[in-house]
């Protein structure tokens, strides 16, 4: 999976992935998460996925936990 995180000085974590659908978007944001607290890492998400498409671009999925 290839994605981006973005931290910002306000602490709000945001994970862009920018290929597939939203669907496949969603999955690959959860097992971002699980991988995440498989490592013992803490993040509270909300659960939100949201997709954001222009004209003649792909689908782009993200997400935001706190």
């Amino acid at each position: 999976m290839k994605a981006r995180v973005v931290i910002t000085a306000d602490g709000q974590v945001s994970v862009f992935v920018d290929e597939g659908t939203l669907e496949t978007g969603r999955e690959a944001i959860e097992r971002f998460f699980a991988d995440l607290a498989a490592q013992d890492i803490a993040v509270e998400w909300d659960g939100k996925v949201e997709q954001h498409r222009h004209e003649r671009e792909p689908v782009a999925a993200h997400s935001h936990a706190d």
